[in-house]
């Protein structure tokens, strides 16, 4: 399925990461002027230009949501890939710092969750910095970066090798981790988790059954394929704003299920990094998948294989 060796701690046949998305959207959140979600905003006729309906249910995040997932990773011990924004470090200080102290990763997202796409190159610089700082003056040291939604710039990249991250994710073009040449340093490209409970997060989606279901595939088929000679990476991602618990139910019987099987990696983004730094320092994605070198130059991909061309094509679309 690849045409290079490669193989996690242990001859496992599967990483597994849990991920925790620790979030606080910007005010426009419930206004027209709101740029996350469509169905979350009133129209600009309305009579109040606000709704709360929205509101209330972010808030959830910190007045349950949290809680409970602390609570659950705790009692099945597990270690989560916590991303967080730096507005919510900063407003809920005393629970970021039991998060770390609990033994989970944080990682950096942004200020708030803006989208990069929407930023100029000196704001996304802005955004991570200020961050930065904010978990730094909490203790937490933050050596991953994964981007608000998915969303990457031509210059994101470049901007964390220079600040010294470590490894980026959330991106979604591989099952396997790989290295990222880029601005003289080695960067782990990693893939966003492959299911989320966000694909519950409105009453037209997926029942958490469903999510769950689709998880236990994706693992059964993923673990297969470890045990042919193949070892893969599955990431799971939860929301505290989403983790109310008829949600969380069906995910410990997952983390069950997931933990009844031998030659499993349950680890952090963190100990997937210092494995590829250690061991595969030169695997990028093309020793895996050849054809990833023209698949970055026809899209610009940045992920350091297409040479200039691909560079070209990444920064065509920049507009200040």
């Amino acid at each position: 399925m690849y045409s290079c060796k490669f193989g996690w701690p242990g001859g496992a046949h599967i990483a597994v990461v849990f991920n925790m998305s620790w979030e606080t959207w910007e005010k426009s959140l419930g206004t027209a002027q709101n740029n996350q979600k469509a169905h979350e905003r009133v129209p600009p006729h309305a009579k109040y230009q606000r709704g709360m309906r929205w509101i209330y249910e972010h808030a959830y995040a910190e007045t349950g949501g949290m809680q409970r997932l602390l609570d659950l990773w705790r009692r099945h011990d597990i270690r989560t890939s916590c991303y967080a924004d730096g507005h919510t470090v900063s407003l809920f200080p005393d629970l970021a710092r039991l998060a770390a102290a609990e033994g989970h990763e944080f990682l950096v997202q942004g200020w708030n969750h803006n989208y990069f796409w929407d930023m100029t190159v000196a704001e996304q610089v802005e955004s991570l910095r200020k961050t930065m700082n904010a978990f730094e003056a909490l203790g937490i040291k933050a050596t991953g970066f994964s981007s608000p939604g998915g969303h990457v710039t031509a210059e994101t990249f470049p901007i964390c090798a220079d600040l010294g991250f470590d490894y980026v994710c959330g991106l979604r073009n591989a099952d396997v981790p790989f290295i990222i040449p880029c601005n003289g340093r080695r960067l782990v490209g990693q893939t966003s988790y492959a299911l989320t409970d966000f694909a519950n997060y409105s009453p037209s989606d997926a029942t958490p059954r469903d999510i769950i279901g689709m998880w236990k595939d994706a693992f059964d088929a993923m673990y297969e394929e470890g045990q042919r000679g193949f070892p893969k990476f599955l990431a799971y991602g939860t929301h505290p704003i989403l983790s109310h618990a008829f949600r969380t139910r069906p995910l410990e019987e997952l983390i069950d299920y997931v933990k009844s099987k031998t030659g499993v990696w349950i680890t952090t983004r963190g100990e997937i990094t210092r494995w590829m730094l250690d061991n595969y320092p030169d695997h990028v994605l093309s020793a895996f998948y050849p054809e990833a070198v023209e698949s970055d130059r026809h899209y610009g991909l940045g992920i350091g294989l297409g040479g200039d061309e691909a560079v070209r094509e990444a920064l065509r679309f920049r507009r200040e």
